[in-house]
């Protein structure tokens, strides 16, 4: 009975795997009948099988070194490498359902058990939904209804049992792909087993990627080892290889070649901006090269989901080469259906009609694919106009092809020097146009994507504002090196296997992976000189720009970032943070004050914030109670600063400034050294300005001996931020320096904030310096002392060359300065943050601050006179107590 039953499963899958069959019975027919014999079928067996798992373990050390994509995925990859060996072996009746396990499987290593069975089981109950006894348009009914049902729990607007991370897999599985199981199998002849069915929708690359590629049910089927199986499997290796070089290059574009649209001030900039802004697209591109490639490993001979689509002609050509899955989904669902529908009106109506129906339906169904991923359903202006645009482009070349022609050739011709150079104009005239378009749809409004051509008509280009070009050039030119698909048999899709042109085809990945992982090793790149081996280690760090640092801290308190773009590292951010992430005026413990000061902390309040316990004394200060006079023989010092001073992601009593305190009293001599108090002054969400108001409205009533001023890298761009807001919104300035250098920039409340950001960007070091002038003339004129200490975000990358500006701004005022920029080095930052997601440091990470701090008081003592001793002895105590604790 099990041989028929194998049998007719293997027939099920389909007729396209009639190679493989056929491959395999003849090896196993065959008998080895001399040596040469003997070690042609070992190399097939085994040698090509070990070529293929250096590679694959290569590049899983890659994503190990380079910290691609995140730790699930590198666990996700080990898991890969374990299940392709074993699957690898297995008769090909049993790889089907293997395949199926081994995606459960890595399902529960990444969600865990109970998360991992909410997800599996609201999927089956979908997949069951499409299988009930029930007419077609009974079944679409139903599934409707329940992901109605679902999208109101997906809102919040009742309590659901699993985890909100539930949510982005369990869209992508299901948004699109159910869409197209249902047309299929409604026209499907010959039924798959249940293990494909099943597999098609919990494919195992899809828990750590919610942005998936739309992956065609008929063509899953179709390709199933449609191939010479070593064919198969190393294209997949060099797709992995390709994803992992784009993501790369996506992190070197991202860090060293984008500009702020604030930063634009020449058409070279603008430039610039836009080609660095279409080149983070090769994120996507990179994702989806892992996520086929690793299909490809069991089985998958998936097309390629790309192909060179910045070498496109005409805006037809970007269309057909660009997210490939997706153009065909659209067509499949939406363009074909209404053609044929409206034909009977003529073709050039049918063509028009139904070519702006696919781009409505693809900007409204990108509305649709954020709302599952993430809980919103973002409909702009900026969108509307990229698609509108777009189609409308695509519409006339369509009409243009329709009336000349489109040339092809079944074979290689040799074009003319005229052929050649009007392919390259209407190259290079495809990609500038969609660049600009680009542009547009990254923009945060269309006001923004203006202001931008405004200010590069003005032509006033800053310092150092062309300093972008040679890596966005050098970006350019790798990405056309790396993009370009496998090399093509002359009538297959995907590259030979047999013989020379598999080994060629392993050697160009080897070429790509060797180098990489080589490079990424501390022991190479350390050797390479200062530059080099700053740049690869930046390249190994999952990381946030500047200017998306700058946005993220902004974002996580006001809710103004747009995140929304699929290519944004910004955008990971926000997949893997909380949704409801309060902000601490949504809390008991924090409100409004409706003028300059923006955020109070409300008296006498116990909550929890950020999942930790968060206390107010009867001052609003996050702290200990203290009495408003100062007690005798005490040392009392305040800390001002945002959201790293409050402790934002840690308990009470677990701040750096409550262990700050606790080692300044211990370091004390007994019955000799005064007693100390740090109080807490912090507010997450504030500026410069805000502190500033703090401080003279609170700060001062506790008579503080010392002012100790937290800053970062971001209290420039956070100060001109909050000052183009008060103007927005208003509200009364009480500082004549202030409003004038907003009148003399011009800007007013109805300058649009882009514009109004680079109106003030000359003027904001001079803010910055006011600002801190006025902390310390303050601050002396009460007989304390100010101190200026410079604490980097964890896992921030700051240029030097802006530390010490800021630093030296603030000398030029007066404060007594305090460098820690450097005091996550060498550390591993998941150890000392709240979260993968989150850079605010946890409460060893706090630790940490303090006991550096400590020891920068030590060595300051002379100009920070608070009575400590500054003994070789109690720095030596000092650095064996720190080394133990960055030994745990």
């Amino acid at each position: 009975m099990a041989r028929p039953r194998w049998r007719g499963v293997r027939g099920r899958v389909g007729a396209n795997m009639s190679g493989e069959r056929a491959a395999e019975s003849a090896a196993l027919a065959a008998g080895p009948d001399s040596v040469p014999d003997l070690l042609e079928r070992l190399w097939e067996r085994v040698g090509k099988f070990l070529l293929l798992a250096l590679q694959l373990g290569l590049a899983i050390i890659a994503v190990y070194l380079f910290e691609i994509e995140s730790r699930a995925f590198l666990h996700l990859s080990i898991l890969t490498f374990f299940g392709f060996a074993l699957h690898y072996f297995l008769p090909l009746p049993l790889r089907l359902p293997f395949f199926l396990a081994l995606s459960l499987a890595g399902i529960v290593l990444v969600f865990g058990l109970e998360t991992a069975s909410w997800l599996v089981a609201l999927g089956l109950g979908l997949f069951g939904i499409a299988h009930l006894p029930l007419g077609y348009r009974a079944r679409v009914g139903l599934l409707l209804a329940t992901a109605g049902l679902l999208a109101c729990l997906r809102v919040g607007w009742a309590p659901v049992p699993w985890s909100a991370a539930v949510w982005p897999i369990l869209g992508s599985m299901f948004m699109f792909r159910m869409a197209v199981y249902l047309y299929d199998t409604k026209h499907e002849k010959q039924p798959a087993p249940w293990s494909q069915r099943l597999a098609y929708f919990f494919l195992l690359p899809n828990v750590c990627f919610p942005l998936f590629p739309v992956v065609d049910y008929k063509t899953f089927r179709r390709t199933y080892y449609d191939g010479e199986r070593h064919q198969i499997y190393q294209v997949g290796m060099l797709w992995i290889v390709r994803g992992i070089v784009h993501l790369v290059l996506y992190r070197f574009v991202y860090y060293y070649c984008t500009i702020a649209p604030a930063e634009v001030a020449s058409f070279g900039d603008l430039a610039r901006y836009m080609l660095a802004t279409f080149l983070l697209y090769l994120r996507v591109s990179g994702q989806f090269h892992l996520v086929v490639g690793m299909l490809h490993l069991f089985g998958f001979n998936l097309p390629e989901t790309h192909h060179l689509f910045y070498l496109a002609s005409s805006f037809n050509d970007f269309w057909r080469r660009i997210n490939i899955y997706w153009k065909d989904f659209m067509m499949k669902l939406f363009y074909y259906p209404a053609y044929f529908k409206l034909r009977k009106r003529g073709p050039t109506t049918a063509l028009v009609i139904s070519t702006l129906i696919v781009f409505a339906g693809t900007w409204l169904l990108h509305s649709y694919q954020w709302f599952w991923l993430r809980g919103g359903f973002p409909i702009t202006l900026q969108d509307g106009l990229f698609w509108a645009v777009l189609g409308g482009l695509v519409v006339a070349n369509s009409l243009y092809e329709a009336k000349y022609g489109r040339a092809r050739s079944l074979g290689r011709r040799t074009r003319t020097l005229a052929e050649n150079l009007s392919l390259g104009l209407r190259t290079a005239g495809t990609f500038a146009s969609i660049c600009v378009l680009w542009s547009l749809w990254n923009s945060e409004s269309v006001s923004e994507w203006l202001a931008l051509w405004s200010a590069a008509a003005r032509g006033v280009p800053e310092s150092g504002s062309h300093s972008g070009w040679a890596p966005t050039a050098f970006a350019a030119v790798i990405a056309g090196g790396t993009l370009g698909p496998p090399r093509r048999s002359p009538t297959g899709s995907t590259p030979r296997a047999a013989g020379k042109g598999f080994l060629r085809d392993a050697a160009r990945a080897l070429g790509w992976i060797i180098p990489l992982c080589v490079i990424g090793l501390p022991p190479v790149y350390t050797r390479l000189g200062s530059t080099v081996a700053d740049a690869v280690d930046t390249l190994k760090r999952a990381r946030l720009s500047d200017h998306d640092a700058a946005q993220l801290q902004k974002g996580y308190y006001e809710d103004l970032v747009r995140v929304d773009r699929f290519n944004s590292q910004l955008w990971e951010v926000y997949m893997n943070r909380p949704v409801h992430w309060e902000i601490i005026y949504e809390t008991p413990a924090g409100r409004l004050t409706g003028d300059i000061a923006y955020i109070d902390l409300v008296p006498s309040v116990t909550t929890q914030f950020h999942g930790k316990a968060f206390t107010t004394n009867s001052h609003g200060l996050r702290d200990q109670e203290y009495a408003l006079a100062k007690p005798p023989g005490t040392v009392r010092i305040a800390m001002i600063g945002s959201s790293h001073v409050v402790g934002e992601g840690v308990g009470d009593g677990e701040t750096f400034e409550a262990k700050l305190e606790q080692l300044l009293d211990a370091a004390s001599a007994p019955d000799a050294a005064p007693r100390y108090e740090v109080l807490n002054f912090g507010i997450g969400a504030t500026t410069p300005l805000e502190i500033l108001v703090r401080l003279e409205r609170k700060v001062f009533d506790f008579a503080p001996d010392a002012v100790f001023w937290v800053a970062q890298a971001i209290d420039v761009d956070q100060l001109v931020t909050r000052l183009i807001e008060v103007r927005k919104r208003g509200l009364e300035i009480p500082y004549d320096a202030l409003r004038e250098t907003l009148d003399q920039a011009g800007v007013s409340p109805d300058t649009a904030e882009s514009v109004a950001q680079r109106l003030l960007r000359p003027y904001a070091p001079g803010l910055l310096r006011w600002v801190y002038q006025r902390v310390v003339e303050e601050t002396r004129a009460r007989g304390a002392v100010p101190v200026w200490i410079f604490l980097p975000r964890v896992a921030e990358r700051i240029e030097p060359s802006k530390i010490d500006q800021l630093a030296l701004i603030a000398q030029e005022a007066g404060f007594v300065v305090i460098d820690l920029s450097g005091m996550y080095a060498g550390l591993d930052v998941d150890a000392i943050r709240v979260a993968e997601w989150d850079n605010h440091p946890n409460a060893r990470g706090h630790e940490l601050i303090a006991q550096r701090l400590l020891e920068a008081l030590r060595v300051n003592s002379a100009r920070i006179p608070l009575g400590l001793s500054s003994s070789s002895d109690s720095v030596s105590r000092n650095d064996e107590s720190r080394q133990a604790m960055e030994s745990r």
